[in-house]
């Protein structure tokens, strides 16, 4: 089984080759479209505004996906239940307690749902709104009140809306750049009719 920093780094590296992938189709895109536009060519155009129309729906369809999917709380199940693992070995592994530490200090939270979920055990620095004197443990009084788990869910949820959000907004420009490459398509066709009837 991968520790938490190794899934961390895999997580990472999965974007990395997903951004270069992204990129290298949009170079291809854009050079239907430079071209098409240079040379005056109606056939390059066109397939300019196929590719586009072609991201303009899938787009759609993944922001449509991510609202059904921030509105619908049982997918936030699985989060809470593997937290809450990763919560249980707290004391007992490493690595847990470096994540669980990173999540609480960045979230400001404590605990799966309050602090008191450290029942006997001492509550951990990471959970202080204050630190004092370097110490490495908290006192109730001075421990975040949210849980990780609430916090991570509303977290998720503000981030699946703004790229839903920001996935809209791109589809919209996107359906800008169709209706241009359309009407330019449309403009080069009816030069070459003009040009072969003279």
């Amino acid at each position: 089984m991968l520790g938490v920093n190794q899934q961390i780094e895999t997580g990472l590296a999965f974007p990395s080759i997903t951004l270069i992938v992204l990129g290298s189709i949009i170079f291809v895109i854009s050079f239907f479209g430079c071209c098409g536009a240079i040379r005056e060519s109606h056939c390059m155009t066109i397939t300019f505004a196929s590719f586009l129309l072609f991201i303009l729906l899938v787009q759609i369809a993944i922001a449509v996906y991510v609202f059904i999917v921030v509105k619908n709380d049982d997918n936030f199940r699985n989060i809470s239940e593997k937290y809450q693992e990763l919560f249980n070995s707290y004391f007992l592994n490493s690595e847990s307690k470096e994540f669980i530490d990173l999540v609480q200090k960045n979230l400001q939270c404590c605990g799966v749902h309050s602090s008191s979920d450290y029942n006997d055990h001492p509550i951990p620095a990471s959970c202080c709104s204050t630190i004092e004197n370097d110490k490495k443990t908290c006192s109730i009084s001075n421990s975040y009140a949210n849980g990780c788990v609430e916090v991570l869910k509303d977290t998720l949820k503000f981030a699946g809306t703004v790229f839903g959000s920001v996935a809209i907004a791109i589809a919209g420009v996107e359906l800008i750049g169709i209706i241009f490459a359309l009407c330019l398509a449309n403009s080069i066709k009816n030069a070459e009719r003009r040009g072969y009837r003279v």
